[in-house]
């Protein structure tokens, strides 16, 4: 019988490609659902858990009853780290009273790397953005924790095949200026990891990924303006990223780094290929 999976965010871009992909595959998948509309959304036969992370005292029992948390969901509020703490010190209680340690897959992501000159794997000091540093924070405080075994997941900005391989914020942007638009900064590029592919990311991190690693996932670097470019005929325009940090929160200053991610580590160690670059 495969593991017993609970997934949060799983309803969300990244989290819904995780449980077709672990359905698919044959695990039992749990869903936490905050709203009947986000229960709505979960297939068959995964099993809707109702609870929100903001609150896990509510829910947090259900942990004696998985073998593995997969936690993906993430606000974008000011209070997005201390809600995640607060996560993670129910999860953690509830983890000390097993027989058996909680194998947990936490996601992290390339902000947390901030800008770097070289090439960034996983042995790459981390300076992470302000707004993200609390993953780096939680995620060494958790692993810490009795009866808890940690691998991290660190996706590239993750991108859908349905919506051309674009984030989400240029399809944002599109729709207020009525044309294409980018940070000005100069030669800026993207790494994307299309989330099909990142969910076969985790599948492998949970199959064959080693506890206390971290797993970059990453399928290819793309210009700005190319990406930005193919979502309407007009000129591309570009604006100032702290008109960005205005319009959606400081959060967006992720979009200014330059990076260059090395998926080696996946590709080597757990045999991860992915199969949309989105060039």
């Amino acid at each position: 019988m495969h593991k017993r999976v609970l997934v949060t965010g799983g309803t969300g871009s990244i989290g819904s490609a995780i449980v077709a992909e672990l359905l698919a595959n044959h695990y039992q998948v749990d869903v936490l659902c905050r709203s009947q509309q986000s229960a709505e959304k979960v297939p068959a036969p995964a099993k809707v858990v109702m609870g929100d992370i903001s609150a896990p005292q509510q829910w947090a029992e259900h942990i004696q009853q998985i073998d593995v948390l997969i936690h993906t969901a993430c606000g974008f509020a000011e209070d997005m780290g201390s809600i995640d703490r607060q996560f993670l010190q129910a999860v953690a209680a509830q983890a000390a009273l097993r027989c058996d340690p909680l194998l947990i897959l936490y996601t992290t992501g390339c902000w947390t790397f901030g800008n770097q000159p070289d090439i960034i794997n996983e042995q790459s000091v981390q300076h992470a953005i302000h707004d993200f540093q609390w993953m780096l924070d939680n995620s060494s405080w958790l692993a810490t924790q009795p009866q808890i075994r940690l691998r991290r997941v660190s996706p590239a900005n993750v991108v859908s095949q349905e919506q051309q391989f674009a984030m989400p914020i240029l399809h944002w942007e599109l729709e207020r200026h009525g044309q294409p638009a980018i940070p000005d900064i100069d030669e800026l590029s993207w790494p994307v990891v299309e989330r099909r592919d990142l969910a076969r990311l985790y599948r492998l991190v949970l199959e064959q990924g080693e506890d206390g690693e971290e797993y970059i996932g990453c399928a290819s670097h793309i210009p700005a303006v190319t990406l930005a470019g193919r979502l309407a005929d007009n000129a591309v325009k570009r604006v100032a990223i702290s008109d960005w940090f205005a319009t959606y929160g400081t959060w967006t200053e992720g979009y200014g780094l330059h990076q260059k991610l090395c998926s080696e580590k996946a590709r080597t160690n757990l045999g991860w290929q992915p199969e949309f670059s989105g060039a």
